[in-house]
């Protein structure tokens, strides 16, 4: 006589759901609540003071933690709204990083790790705040940073800046969608929206970025830059052939690991499209999509977001595009130290050449399509160095004024591994 099976009453079922939703509401709060009791009373709703420093820890929880996807594609979509500016489409037209697919991924590969590094490195250079508070009080005498790399980053992007022409309002116009998108996502599309906190930390730390690239004017609050930002829009943001050709060739990189099988690729970009807005949209000459696939992507990310707020546990580790560990993972003797990326675009620029069996999982990961081809030499696998990212023409260039530049935006002395004598003693 077979042997009845046990199934369990629809109470335990309902017993073990609900320790669950409660699991997962106790823990995907925490980190909120704790920066929320830490810097809210010195915030004190607008009354208080607190320093880009502290911002940048604040701006963690939500960039790191609790939405690190979202976030990171709220930025994307900030850079990518930039090209609805013919002013800048056309200079970015004219500099061919965004022509073929061999500048275009690399390009847009070293801008994302740019952007990275200093976002989730500390502007101050000290892992600890009390330290980067007693910096300023000591100017060259201060000891060195202990992770330099964000204002390495910035200070780069500031040399390959300044080999254009560029416009302070261009300039501002994109500090403010790095500071607005974000924002916007997160009330469109995340399991929950940020705080009054979170905004402010974000504009208050993202005005100290500008500050350090030399954007002059930047408005005083956040009413005040979404109103500059959206007036700019309006007078600037009209319909030019470089504004579509800069975001078809984004999309098509963007796209790269989809394939072109079923219609997949055609309907990525139209899925794209809808999440643009209609002023963006209407500047790249796109057509409007049906209601029906706006609706549907619309309530696609939606469910995403309920899902995770209610049933998924949230991340117990940060999540960045660039290690947040300042040291140097071991290198051969006599060799460069050299940092590889957490993540890896569909043409895996930096990622570590492959071998035993990370051979035949890269062979299966490019015959999947998720990678276009090989990791090897031809994409730089043996790593970055800060100081060398850009357009293939200015690798060499200007390795001493970017670590001057850095000493002065974090106000002390670069050293160790990052810094050029950490280089030449190790190459």
């Amino acid at each position: 006589m077979a042997e009845a099976r046990y199934i369990a009453p629809p109470i335990v079922v309902v017993g073990v759901l609900l320790l669950w939703l409660v699991l997962v509401r106790s823990l995907r709060w925490r980190r909120y609540n704790a920066i929320h009791s830490k810097y809210g009373p010195k915030w004190n709703n607008g009354q208080g003071i607190i320093t880009p420093e502290e911002a940048q820890k604040i701006i963690h929880v939500a960039g790191l933690y609790d939405m690190p996807l979202l976030m990171n594609v709220a930025l994307a979509f900030a850079l990518f709204k930039t090209y609805g500016i013919p002013t800048i489409s056309k200079l970015l037209a004219a500099t061919k990083q965004l022509k073929s697919k061999e500048t275009i991924s690399r390009r847009y590969t070293d801008t994302e790790i740019l952007i990275a590094t200093w976002v989730s490195c500390p502007i101050s250079g000290f892992l600890d705040l009390q330290a980067s508070k007693e910096i300023s009080e000591k100017g060259a005498d201060a000891k060195p940073a202990d992770d330099p790399r964000a204002m390495i980053a910035l200070a780069r992007v500031n040399y390959l800046h300044s080999r254009y022409k560029i416009s302070n309002d261009d300039y501002l116009y994109t500090l403010s969608l790095f500071i607005l998108e974000p924002m916007v996502w997160a009330d469109r599309y995340a399991w929950r929206r940020l705080s009054p906190l979170e905004k402010e930390a974000g504009f208050i730390y993202w005005k100290e970025i500008g500050k350090r690239m030399g954007i002059r004017e930047i408005p005083e609050t956040i009413p005040e830059l979404s109103a500059w930002s959206k007036k700019y829009e309006e007078m600037y943001m009209v319909p030019a052939q470089t504004n579509r050709d800069i975001g078809d060739t984004t999309v098509d990189e963007l796209l790269a690991a989809v394939p072109n099988v079923l219609g997949l690729k055609s309907l990525g970009r139209r899925i794209a499209i809808c999440l643009m807005d209609d002023i963006v949209r209407e500047s790249m000459m796109y057509e409007k999509q049906h209601a029906y696939l706006s609706w549907l992507v619309d309530a696609m990310l939606k469910t995403t977001a309920f899902v995770q707020r209610w049933l998924m546990l949230p991340a117990f580790s940060p999540r960045s595009v660039v290690a947040l560990d300042p040291k140097p993972k071991r290198t051969k003797e006599g060799e460069c130290p050299r940092l590889h990326p957490e993540k890896f675009a569909a043409r895996p620029w930096y990622r570590p050449q492959p071998t035993g069996l990370g051979y035949l999982r890269d062979k299966l990961l490019v015959a999947a399509g998720w990678f276009t081809e090989m990791p090897g030499p031809h994409l730089k696998s043996e790593g970055y160095r800060l100081e060398e990212l850009g357009p293939l023409k200015f690798e060499d260039r200007a390795h001493e004024e970017v670590m001057k530049s850095a000493a002065e935006l974090q106000g002390c002395p670069v050293a160790g591994p990052w810094s050029l004598e950490g280089r030449r003693e190790k190459c």
